[in-house]
């Protein structure tokens, strides 16, 4: 049972730049200003373009490797102008692009709603980073959240986002011959406002409630809780983000993921979990004011009477 979820659990994004998103360039021949786009995203979320300006002339924007995140295909980040208007502009540039946002803040103190039923108490369990082996188990950092449910139970999400990916253990891109994995359960992946991604494991294949590229609501219900031995049904939580380490070349270096410790809101209060335990989730306007403009909140409101 252990071995079958840290093996879920490793099933993280890869890293891998997006191959297919080219940078393209387009000059006015009357004011010689040079406007740069991104096209050819066709993935859901946010591409991070890393972009290195290099051999910069008759331009006042120096050189160096500037950072854009792109959300539409299309979108253009940067515009040279000429200081002499009757010469172009010089340049040379490299870049990269990779999926999601790469090396934004985080919101560590964000409250997000335990992503599973509010209707009755549920025991969760942190779920530590089995590769700290020198340490004592409650000094391991925690990398996830166990939600102890029942068959037929629904997982809800946590957070507003955008689906990314849904992935099969067959997908994982890390192979481990001496685990075997449950064919009929995956794992789903958002992208938040912040940069932060939530993952939610161990749901029922055949039962999943949305698809890639949808946005998800605090409390959107995502699908049924999966089992790895058909009798112990739950879904494990996790919030990551990645960054680079300081000094990394971000046009050649692969940014890490790191987790991000989870506040919830429950009936006792906004809490870090930190241990196993019994609580209620709850699950309350205040939640949906933290991601809602007032207009989306009143229109949610007139679905949901």
């Amino acid at each position: 049972m252990m071995n079958r979820l840290l093996f879920v659990l490793s099933l993280l994004l890869a890293v891998e730049a997006v191959a297919g998103p080219q940078v393209r360039v387009k000059r006015d021949p009357a004011t010689k200003v040079l406007t740069f786009y991104l096209e050819g995203k066709n993935s859901p979320g946010v591409l991070t373009l890393y972009f290195d300006l290099r051999e910069v002339s008759n331009c006042n924007q120096l050189p160096g490797v500037y950072r854009y995140e792109i959300a539409q295909d299309g979108d253009s980040f940067l515009t040279l102008r000429p200081e002499d208007k009757t010469r172009d502009v010089g340049y040379n540039y490299a870049y990269r692009t990779l999926s999601g946002r790469v090396d934004s803040p985080v919101d560590t103190m964000f409250v997000y709603r335990i992503p599973a039923t509010t209707q009755r108490p549920l025991q969760i369990t942190p779920v530590r980073d089995g590769r700290d082996m020198d340490r004592p188990e409650s000094e391991r950092r925690i990398i996830g959240y166990s939600v102890g449910l029942e068959e037929g139970d629904t997982v809800y999400a946590a957070r507003r986002g955008i689906v990314l990916s849904i992935l099969s253990p067959a997908d994982s891109p890390i192979k481990r011959p001496d685990v075997k994995t449950t064919a009929g359960t995956v794992r789903l992946d958002v992208e938040h406002a912040d940069g932060s991604r939530g993952c939610y494991t161990c749901l029922e294949a055949e039962h999943l409630l949305v698809g890639v590229g949808d946005e998800v609501l605090p409390g959107t219900p995502l699908g049924l809780a999966g089992s790895y031995d058909g009798e112990h049904h739950f879904t494990v939580f996790m919030l990551t983000r990645r960054a680079f380490d300081p000094g990394d070349d971000p046009l050649q270096a692969q940014p890490r993921t790191r987790y991000v410790k989870g506040r919830f809101a429950t009936a006792e209060g906004d809490l870090f979990i930190g241990e196993k335990r019994v609580c209620q989730g709850v699950m309350n306007d205040d939640l949906l004011l933290r991601e809602l403009s007032k207009r989306e909140l009143k229109r949610w409101h007139a679905l949901h009477r």
